[in-house]
């Protein structure tokens, strides 16, 4: 018992921690937050009316890229992707490269 004291106040003991000091990289984060979602530099997403790009200030301007996925009901969803419709047996949506959906009969 005495041992397993003796061990663990040394592992628990503080310890000297030298400083570090924050670079100017580390002061911008290049992450892009949409819907409570984070995003990385370069990363393309349909917001408002047209695809945004995450630009390494962590802001979204507009492209002409096309978008990585679409947003349904908070989540994403990759390009060519399905969604059933709630409620209905016969539709379906689509995420297309522009980042919007496009209702399709079910199949």
């Amino acid at each position: 018992m005495f041992r397993a004291l003796l061990i663990a106040s040394f592992v628990l003991a503080p310890l000297p921690v030298s400083a570090q000091s924050t670079t100017s990289s580390d002061a911008t984060s290049g992450r892009c937050l949409l819907a409570g979602k984070s995003f990385s530099t370069g990363a393309t997403i349909r917001a408002a009316s047209s695809v945004m790009q995450c630009d390494a200030n962590g802001d979204w301007t507009a492209t002409q890229s096309p978008a990585a996925g679409c947003f349904f009901a908070d989540n994403l969803y990759s390009v060519g992707a399905t969604a059933a419709v709630a409620g209905s047996k016969t539709v379906t949506e689509t995420c297309n490269p522009d980042g919007t959906w496009t209702e399709k009969p079910a199949s």
